[in-house]
């Protein structure tokens, strides 16, 4: 493993730590997504996904910006609505903030699977040490763990 994915596996397993000490809603679903993402970021199962599902596009995918295009608007569609999901009908937090940064981390993956060469370039730059995908991972996942954090503040979970 490279030090890019070392900080994924970093990130995402405190993240699914502290989702799981903290108890976010919807838990634990929170933290099995988070250690999942953290199994990912070492194994990278995405790519051989990536690589069958082409094959399996055929002449559908040869060109591949139309379908891709195409797959991030419905990926970026999804995500909107389940962020929109996240509130009840009176605007109030149904949710932790943590379940809304997880949204996100799988939006990034589902995108980065997609594998749109322009969002390869940028995503694969090297950036101080790391990819800037190792960066977005670090931010993702420590932004899940100050959710978490601040769930514990505001639930009082942790509290004799």
């Amino acid at each position: 493993m490279d030090a890019t994915q070392w900080a994924g596996v970093f990130s995402f397993g405190l993240a699914a730590a502290a989702c799981l000490v903290a108890g976010c809603r919807p838990w634990p679903f929170l933290a099995i997504v988070n250690a999942g993402f953290a199994a990912e970021c070492a194994l990278g199962w995405r790519h051989g996904f990536h690589d069958r599902a082409v094959a399996a596009m055929g002449d559908l995918y040869s060109e591949r910006t139309p379908a891709q295009l195409l797959m991030m608007v419905v990926i970026m569609g999804l995500a909107a609505i389940g962020l929109l999901r996240l509130r009840d009908r009176s605007g109030t937090r149904r949710h932790s903030g943590a379940a809304k940064v997880t949204l996100l981390s799988a939006t990034l993956f589902l995108l980065e699977t997609i594998s749109l060469h322009g969002v390869d370039a940028l995503i694969y730059r090297p950036a101080t040490g790391l990819l800037v995908i190792g960066w977005l991972w670090l931010l993702l996942g420590g932004t899940t763990v100050a959710c978490a954090w601040l769930n514990v503040r505001r639930t009082g979970v942790l509290r004799k």
